[in-house]
């Protein structure tokens, strides 16, 4: 098969990601670019892996502090560069982050909301919108009205949005996610297993993750 020829069937996609991971959202926006550039189908599926899964439910923190926590050693001075280097790089990319508002919580909830979506079609949008409400906008997703606003911008019955989150309808798929992460050899995020390839670990420029699309679609795989 010639390289920039579409495979028989779409390449299979799995990426993990939180929507508190800053890099997950510069990984999104370069896989979206990979994607137009290999121009081949592509079934991309996303997965919930937090960031800090064990994090209190009634946690909130700044950025800067959360990042404290999670690198144990790490000082305020490396916190606010990790910061720098994210904004500058975001900014390339069309993504505004502003820390200054981060409200840092858990994401469970958030994930959970992100399984509804997808149960409905809208996985993709519902994502770049928490992104943007997490990153952008300071919003606080530990809040159940807060989450059932944003599902309502990609469409979503906000009751049935309100019911899924209450009753914790997705909790166990959450942490299933984080089990299937464990068999496709991923240990942190943000992560992209294409199919066939090795797991391709950090927010990888887009021809890393183009190249990776290319030889699945060349190399015969089981099914094909």
């Amino acid at each position: 098969m010639n390289a920039h020829a579409s495979p028989v069937r779409p390449v299979e996609v799995h990426a993990w990601v939180d929507v508190a991971c800053p890099w997950c959202w510069i990984a999104k926006r370069r896989f979206e670019l990979a994607e137009t550039e290999y121009g081949g189908e592509v079934a991309l599926q996303y997965h919930s892996f937090e960031l800090a899964p064990d994090l209190p439910v009634d946690y909130v923190s700044s950025e800067a502090d959360f990042l404290q926590l999670l690198y144990a050693g790490t000082t305020r001075e490396e916190a606010e560069q990790m910061m720098w280097v994210v904004r500058g790089t975001g900014s390339r990319l069309g993504l505004a982050y502003d820390f200054d508002s981060v409200q840092h919580t858990s994401t469970f909830l958030a994930h959970q909301l992100l399984h509804h979506a997808e149960a409905n079609g809208r996985q993709l949008p519902m994502l770049d919108v928490l992104f943007s409400a997490f990153f952008e906008r300071g919003r606080d997703l530990r809040r159940v009205d807060e989450l059932v606003g944003l599902a309502g911008e990609v469409g979503l019955d906000g009751a049935g949005a309100r019911a899924v989150l209450e009753t914790g309808r997705y909790a166990e798929a959450v942490r299933a996610d984080r089990a299937l992460a464990a068999d496709y050899g991923v240990a942190k995020i943000p992560t992209y297993a294409v199919e066939g390839q090795p797991p391709i670990h950090g927010a990888k420029r887009p021809a890393v993750l183009v190249e990776a699309l290319r030889r699945s679609a060349e190399e015969p795989q089981a099914g094909r």
